[in-house]
Order: C-alpha cells, then structure tokens, then sequence
C-alpha cells in the first residue's frame, strides 16, 4: 500500500530550534557567522523521518498572515513570544534544505499548517497510509483506522504513536471526541480559552458521560454545582473553542498527488549546501557510491592521477626514503596516547605508499629516517610524535604540519576532520574517516585496499596542498609564527607523554571524604523534604521544591518544568533550609565525579595523566586541554581546590610554577600605546589600585573601589557594555557607562585603540596579534545587531588574548631551549592558561626558581615589563 508522509514544518523546526539553543554549549554557527543549530537538528529529525518506506511527502507550513481563527477570536495565540532572530534567520535554509531534497513543502495564506495537513490527511485516507509528524495535539482529531499521527516529543528519539487504539487507552474516550475535549478544556499554547475550570480530567468525565459538546450542552441543565453553572454560562467559550480548534479538511489547493510524489534528491546542490553551512558531518552520512554520481571534484583543477603503493617488504620500505617525503601517521581513535596504529602513508607527490605500522616500526632504517633532522612534512606532529614515543621511537626534521599551517591561514579553520581541511582549499581527493571506518559501535578497520588507499590519499593531499597553504603563509607574513608553532608541537609532545603524576593515597582518601560528604547531605535533603527522591532530578527536586513544600517558582524552563538552576536556588536560599545543602550537594557531586572519578578513570599504568594540548582548535590561539582537561581544576572555591593536592611531582622532584601577572592588561599597555598605563605598569604599582584612584578622584582606595575598578580593567579588554559591567559590580547601567567613560578619558589611547582595530577588522575581515596572528570575524558582517555587536567586541579582545596566548607559547619553547643547551633534568609538565608548571630535580631548584621568571619576563619586548610571580611546591596545591 501507498504512504503519505505529512510534516508540521513549523513544529519540526520550533523542537529543533529550541532543543539546542538552550545546550549549554552556544548556538552553532558556520565560519561566515550564521547561526545553524536548528537547521542541524531539522536535518537530523526529517532524515530519521525519511528513513521511512513511503511513496509521497509533503511538509506544511504556517504564514506570517492572519488565519480565519485570528479573526474569529483576536486573542487566538496572543502573547507568544516574538520568533528570536537567530532563529528567524535559519527559515530560508530550511526551505532550501528541502529544495534540494525534493521534497514538496505548501503554506496557503489564511490557513496554518494544520489545515492542510488535515485536507490531505483527508483526501489520501482512502487510498493510502497516512503519517503525520508534529508535536501538535491538534492534529489527533485527524487520526483514523488509516491515518497515524506520531508526536514528536523530544527530537524523534522519543515519539509516540497515535491510533485510534493508543488514543482511547490514553484518554479513556474515542479520538472522534477530540474537537470536543479542547473545547472543554481549550489550550493554553495557543491561547484558547475552553470552559474556566474545566480541565482535563474533567472535560473526559463529561464526554464519557454524555457524549459530544453538543450532547453535554443539552444536558447541562442535570448538571449541578459550579461545573453546571459553568457550562450554562460560558458555553459560547466552548463552542467558540471548539470552533478554534477544529481543523479544515477541504481548502483548496492546486498542489495535487502527483507533485508530493517522493523524488531524487538534488544530491550535487545538497552537498554544496552543506559545505557552504560547514555541515560535514552531513556529507560524510551521504554513501561514497552516491557521491561519485555527481561531479564532486568540480571544485578543484584537474590533479594529475596519482599510482598507490602497498609497501611488503624492508627492501622497499628503504627505497622511498627522501627528503622532504609527505609522512602521514593514521590511528584508529582520536587520542593517539591509547590509540591503535593503522599504517603509515607516505608520498613524493607522484607515488603514494602504504606501510603497515608492524613493518615500518621494525625496519631500523626508517625509524633511524624518522628521529633524524632530515626534512619531513606531514599532519599533526605533535600527534605523530608522541605515538612514537610510546613506542620506544622518536620523530624529528618536521618542517612543515598541514594541521597547524591551515589552522594559521585561517583562525576559524579550528576542524581537526582532515577531509574538512582539504575542502578548504577546494582539494576533494581524500575521503572522509567515516565513510573509510564507519562511526560508533560500527566503527571497523576496513579490508587492506581500502585502508592502504585511503592513508595514502592523505599523504598525497599532504604534499600537494603544502605550497598553496605555504604560499597564503607567506602573502599573511605568517612564516615566523608557524615555526614557533611547530617548537610549540614538540614542547606539548614532551609534556603530553610525560604527563603529571597522582597520588593514589590522597586520591582514595578525597574520594572517601566526598562520598562520606555526598551521603550526609542526601539524609539531610530527604529530611528536610520528608521523602526520598532523586535529587539529581531536576524534574523531580522542582515538584519537591515547588508542589511540596510550596515555595515560590520564579522561573520555569521552555517544556515548563520548574527551573532549579544555580541563580533560582540562591533566590530561594532564605526561604527554607533546604536550599543550602542542595546547593552544597551539587558542588559536591560534580567535585566526585567529574574530577575525581573523571581522574580515577583517566589514570595510565604510569599513575600519571597524559592530557592532549589541542594546539589547532581555538580561534584566538590559545591552547585547550582534552582527555581530560587539566586547565579546567577547580580554583575558585577552597573545596575545589582540594583536588590539586592529588598532583604531584616525580620522586625526588619539586614543583616550580610562574605565572604571568596581569599579561592582558600588559598587552593592551603596549598596543594601546597608554602612557598612563605604561607608567603604571614600569613602577610596579598596583593597576587597579591607580585606576581606582583616578576613575573615583580619590587618594585613599578601599577594597570596594579596588574591586570595581578591576572589574572596569578587565571588562575593558572584553569590550563591556554599560549593562554588563553593572551586573558585574552591582550598580545601575548609568554609574556603568559613567565609569567606561571615566575610564576612557584617563586612558584615551585605549579608547582610540579599540576604535581603530574595530575600524581595521571592518575593512579587512580579521584582526591581528603582536606575532601576527590573524583573527577572522565574519560576525562583523551579520545584518543582526547582537552578533555584529559580539564582533566588535572580538575584534576589541582577539589582538590582546591572541598576543598573551602567543607569549606563553614563545615562553615555553625559550624554556625547553634552556633546558636542553644546559643538560637539565627539569621538565615542563603544564601549561595553564598563563601560568607554566615544571618538575625539578632538588639539585636544580635554586637555578629553576631563579630562571624561569626571567626567560619568561625577556620571551617579548613590550613597551611595558612582563613580570611573573613564582611558587615552589610539593603538590600543585602548594603553588596556589
């Protein structure tokens, strides 16, 4: 039998839209700047849909005009909220996602979506199998022994199915009394009044006992008490509800069976779209076999074929070696510390090689090839380094990293995808790892020829985009900065196989303490609630919080639950006593199991941890830690601070740290070329001291004034609002703004600055560090005013976070020189943000304490003096 498959776009979109625009993670956005969350989640929901057999499609959608309902009842969903921007702006992709799809979509001006739902539910029942997709209750009216409506509850991984049959068992009534129940019981989502007090349950009672609306109507006068009286005096409510709700199943439409048919999809015009919106994840979902159906390599100049090579013996392994060979090491996972290895691709530009990594590891000359100065070029050194060295080998004589000389000639070029990065340069010849290996549980290594083809296409892409990304380098005078990136690769390869040691014993004893802790604080919210529940709930601490013990809800999240955030409890903390330990219980849990079972659970054979530094993957330049993150240990509360005493040296190692003081307000002394600031700073006076002293015209600075003007000092660099910085420290928006432009009139250079690099990145796209370093911001081209306004205040901030993070990276190579031209045994084990964390023997602890600062304090020459304050410690708790 036929399908027809009908979709409420508008619903579709509205859950994609909102399921991830609150995620905690940002909205996602393409590098041009243009928001791509909700289109993401309505591909990812429409193709599951799609994986339906069906023989037609159609998906309807609402217009911005008026419906006959609106004119019926002027009220009819007033007061909904006004579409937000980011999501106004994604319509049009939708609608051009299913033009390339095919498939046929239909808005009629005067009717919703739900009309012409119901008109072709109504038309095709006869002849064909229905299902309807949307969240929409209205649209159960339409179920039928042939017609299906499944409710999109959250996404499509929870979607109920609607027959007639699963209708009366929820229910308790016919799917026929649907019209009947909402105008009883109205809706409330789209402002449709119904019966006053009548609600579910008893809007049921009322169909079970009597019947239709009609049928309870002429027999309201049995009816007695207030639900009688009601429904005598505010029946045209309920008619008029009824009349709201009730969907059209013939307007007249010239789209017929025949235009709905399922079709081709536009394949060539999909994928372009895709990359257009950098959703690869998209294209690679697509199967290769589909993609050689179009001309996917349009996009790049003809390559000259290139012959691959499956490498069988040492004798042949031997004979390619060269100089200035494209080396490419594949592993099977993403962190390379445990990863298996699946071969190495090699090539000259005119043959590419395949090498099993049995072979290659046990043939002496390559290894020898490999930990030798003689030129090599490949991907990911750093990644490539440290995989050796795991293995008893080493890699040196990279003069060149696809990885970091694309991420250099393009900052929001931050994908690690290496099919990803070839697209930007418009070279198609490699597959993506997901097609080759397969994702998730399917993850597999694939036969021989398709695994030797695959490694060897990567070098070969290696050696031919080397000029191009060379060349755009060269034109950005970039060179300088990607040879210190490369110093970099080799320090964070050192650290990241080194890694930090932990102490087991104060592991097993924080551990216990935490559990201990977490358990007392259970008993005592139980208590408090006199009952048991499940307090990581939210769901579940809302009821108790807000239906049990009748607290007052300030706010509720977008499915209407009772929002128990951080900012609702601390509102609440005065009205019982339950709010503290709550708050104290969530503190509690995420210190035991993100840090300490996150730790327990990351450990190595070794004891220590071995972090990845991603060195590709911000846009500002610093370095972020993965696997697990050690710039993210807690600091800012002394419980969490605890967790540092689980880091500790090597025996018979000390810690050294040295952190930079206030490096950002020292960049942006010297670009600013502030000579107030300068001063200040070449004193070694107090900064936020002196600014306090000069925004409040005042000789005598108290804590307060101090503590205001840091938040003026720092929120300067960020480029605050008014608004900001008076929720920062507490004031109205206008002693705000009076502070900015105090600020500004002490410091004008600062102004003039920020003035002119906002000017510059308007003309030019990007701004740029004190090493170059180029920041692109596409934001400042956005029509909506809140994310031009975010690229203002980028182009304010990139130049100064960019330099500090091009500082600390220099230090850091200046650091691992000094250690190897003097035979030290000291070893740099982190890098945390602005600060640098070193092992050292007893021996060398006087000459580490005294050296460190100053290699770091001469890494740059500023118009100010860098300055670093250093601790020695036992356990990184110490150096705080």
């Amino acid at each position: 039998m036929k399908k027809l498959i009908l979709i409420d776009g508008n619903s579709l979109f509205f859950r994609a839209y909102y399921a991830t625009a609150y995620s905690g993670r940002g909205l996602m956005k393409n590098k041009e700047g243009l928001y791509t969350n909700a289109l993401f989640a309505f591909v990812n929901m429409f193709e599951k849909i799609l994986e339906e057999d069906y023989s037609h499609i159609l998906v309807a959608f609402d217009t911005d005009k008026p419906t006959k309902r609106h004119l019926a009842y002027k009220e009819y969903k007033a007061g909904r909220e006004k579409m937000p921007e980011e999501m106004a702006v994604q319509i049009p992709l939708i609608h051009e996602y299913l033009k390339h799809k095919k498939i046929a979509e239909l808005a009629i001006e005067g009717f919703e979506a739900d009309d012409i739902i119901g008109t072709f539910a109504e038309k095709a029942k006869t002849e064909m199998a229905v299902e309807i997709y949307s969240s929409d209750k209205d649209l159960l009216q339409l179920i039928d022994d042939n017609v299906t409506v499944k409710l999109i509850r959250r996404g499509l991984s929870d979607v109920v199915e609607m027959t007639p049959e699963s209708f009366y068992q929820e229910y308790g009534i016919s799917h026929q009394y649907m019209v009947d129940l909402k105008g009883l019981m109205g809706d409330s989502s789209d402002n449709i009044p119904g019966l006053p007090g009548v609600g579910e349950k008893t809007a049921v009672r009322l169909i079970k006992e009597y019947g239709s609306l009609e049928q309870i109507m002429k027999n309201r006068d049995q009816i007695k008490g207030k639900l009688g009286e009601t429904l005598r005096n505010e029946a045209d409510k309920a008619y008029l509800s009824y009349d709201l709700s009730k969907i059209e199943t013939d307007i007249q439409t010239e789209i017929n069976f025949a235009k709905i048919k399922k079709a081709n999809t536009d394949l060539a015009g999909l994928v372009e779209f895709y990359r257009k919106l950098d959703l690869h994840s998209f294209i690679k979902r697509i199967d290769s076999e589909e993609l050689d159906l179009f001309s996917y390599q349009n996009h790049v100049e003809e390559e000259v074929p290139i012959t691959s090579i499956i490498i069988e013996s040492k004798t042949q392994l031997k004979a390619i070696i060269k100089d200035n060979l494209a080396i490419h090491l594949e592993y099977f996972e993403n962190n390379y510390h445990t990863s298996e290895l699946l071969g190495f691709g090699m090539s000259d530009g005119k043959k590419s090689y395949y090498v099993s990594a049995e072979l290659a590891l046990e043939t002496k000359e390559f290894t020898d090839f490999l930990a030798s100065e003689t030129p090599k070029i490949t991907y990911d050194y750093k990644a490539f380094k440290v995989g050796l060295l795991w293995r008893g080998f080493d890699l040196n004589g990279v003069v060149y990293d696809m990885l970091l000389a694309s991420y250099l000639s393009y900052s929001q070029l931050t994908s690690s995808d290496f099919k990803v990065i070839c697209g930007h340069f418009n070279y198609n010849e490699v597959n993506y790892d997901d097609v080759i290996y397969g994702r998730g549980a399917k993850k597999r290594v694939p036969e021989l020829a398709v695994l030797a083809e695959h490694i060897a296409a990567k070098a070969t892409a290696i050696y031919r985009l080397k000029n191009q990304i060379l060349a755009v380098l060269k034109a950005d005078d970039l060179l300088a900065l990607n040879e210190l990136e490369l110093e970099v690769s080799t320090t964070l390869a050192l650290m990241e196989y080194r890694g930090i040691k932990v102490d087991l014993t104060e592991l097993k004893q924080q551990k216990g303490q935490l559990f201990e802790r977490i358990k007392i604080l259970e008993d005592q919210i139980h208590q408090y609630a006199n009952k048991s529940f499940n307090i990581r709930s939210p769901k579940q601490l809302g009821e108790v919080l807000f239906d049990d013990l009748k607290l007052k809800s300030t706010k509720k999240t977008k499915t209407q639950r009772y929002s128990t955030n951080v900012e609702v409890l601390n509102s609440l903390i005065d009205e019982h006593p339950i709010i503290k330990p709550i708050l104290e219980y969530r503190q509690v849990t995420k210190l035991y199991s993100t840090y300490i079972e996150g730790i327990e659970n990351s450990l190595f054979e070794d004891q220590k941890l071995h972090t990845i530094y991603a060195q590709a993957q911000t846009a500002t330049g610093r370095l972020s830690s993965l696997e697990p993150n050690l710039q993210n240990i807690p600091v800012r509360t002394e419980e969490g601070r605890q967790i540092r005493k689980l880091f500790v040296p090597s025996e018979g190692y000390s810690f050294i740290s040295a952190d930079y003081s206030q490096i950002e307000l020292r960049v942006l002394a010297h670009l600013s070329k502030s000579q107030a600031l300068i001063d200040d700073f070449n004193h070694d006076l107090d900064i936020h001291s002196q600014t306090a002293m000069k925004v409040f015209n005042t000789k005598e600075v108290s804590p307060y004034e101090r503590f205001r003007a840091k938040a003026v000092n720092f929120g300067i660099i960020y480029g605050i609002s008014a608004w900001s910085l008076a929720e920062d420290i507490n004031t109205s928006v206008k002693e705000a703004q009076e502070f900015i432009d105090r600020y500004f009139e002490i410091y004008p250079e600062i102004k003039i600055f920020m003035d002119q690099t906002v000017k510059f990145a308007k003309e030019n796209g990007f701004v740029k560090t004190i090493m170059n370093r180029r920041r692109y911001i596409p934001e400042l081209k956005n029509p909506l005013h809140h994310i031009k306004a975010f690229g203002r205040r980028t182009a304010m901030n990139a130049p100064i976070q960019g330099s500090a993070a091009d500082i600390i990276k220099k230090a850091m190579v200046d650091l691992l020189k000094y250690i190897k031209e003097n035979k030290l045994q000291s070893k740099i084990l982190l890098q945390v943000h602005d600060e640098l964390i070193i092992e050292v023997p007893q021996t060398e602890i006087q000459l580490m304490k005294k050296v460190l600062p100053e290699i770091m304090n001469k890494t740059v020459s500023l118009a100010v003096k860098l300055k670093t304050d250093s601790k020695v410690g036992n356990t990184w708790y110490e150096l705080d």
